[in-house]
């Protein structure tokens, strides 16, 4: 009883800030609403060109808010591109070497998500390749070829301008190609329009660039090797950008 009054109180409260989000959603052509728990929102892109969400994180690796973004990449369906924060990559390293170690192996098979997967399972690009990206960010994935070419023009230079404008502040954050789709994820407490107007801009540099190099690189099914010793994460996809 007491958590159904606590979610009906929360629906009629609304969240901080909702009517500038909502003003700012509309005023850009975008379609606004609440979401189903009611402890965040979505905002989708005339003609479903892209789909985003704040709520509560997702991750473990993420506390607190999270934003994600996704949208649909034409082509493309063996790409398996991470691109991430410094930070966040050492800390997901730390946190899978800790699981293999203790020997939990039920847990790394069914609630490892594919990003820390892919930390053991694919290469890194190479620091002279990473070029301004390097002690910023992180890429890891497969063809490495694919990944370099992703970040090597326009996505580089965003995330680059990203991290300098930020600076200390830069909070967890990582961009993942895979099943003919691209994420982005990241830490924010204040969904305040300035900061996703921002964000939505990387992204649609990150898609721009995604389209390109799926467009490339028509690789006939999936090449991920752990299909053949994991089964998908529990944390798979859905429709809530899970």
């Amino acid at each position: 009883m007491l958590d159904a009054f606590k979610q009906w109180f929360s629906r009629r409260a609304g969240l901080p800030g909702e009517r500038a989000l909502a003003d700012w959603a509309h005023a850009q052509g975008y379609h606004f609403k609440r979401s189903r728990d009611a402890d965040g929102f979505i905002v989708e892109a005339h003609g479903g060109a892209w789909r985003l969400e704040w709520g509560p994180s997702q991750r473990r690796y993420i506390t607190g808010q999270e934003l994600r973004l996704r949208a649909p990449l034409n082509g493309g369906a063996g790409l398996q591109l991470l691109v991430l924060t410094r930070s966040l990559l050492d800390l997901l390293e730390k946190q899978v070497f800790e699981q293999y170690t203790q020997g939990l192996q039920t847990r790394i098979d069914l609630a490892t998500p594919d990003e820390m997967r892919w930390l053991v399972l694919h290469p890194k690009l190479p620091a002279t390749e990473l070029a301004a990206l390097r002690g910023h960010f992180g890429a890891v994935g497969q063809p490495l070829e694919a990944l370099s070419s992703w970040v090597g023009g326009p996505l580089g230079a965003a995330l680059v301008e990203l991290a300098t404008t930020r600076g200390a502040g830069l909070a967890p954050l990582m961009l993942i190609v895979q099943r003919e789709r691209l994420t982005l994820r990241t830490a924010l407490e204040q969904p305040e329009p300035a900061l996703i107007t921002e964000l939505l801009q990387l992204f649609e540099v990150a898609r721009r660039e995604g389209q390109r190099v799926a467009a490339q690189w028509q690789l006939a099914g999936p090449l991920d090797p752990a299909a053949l010793l994991w089964p998908h994460s529990a944390d798979g996809p859905d429709s809530q950008l899970r």
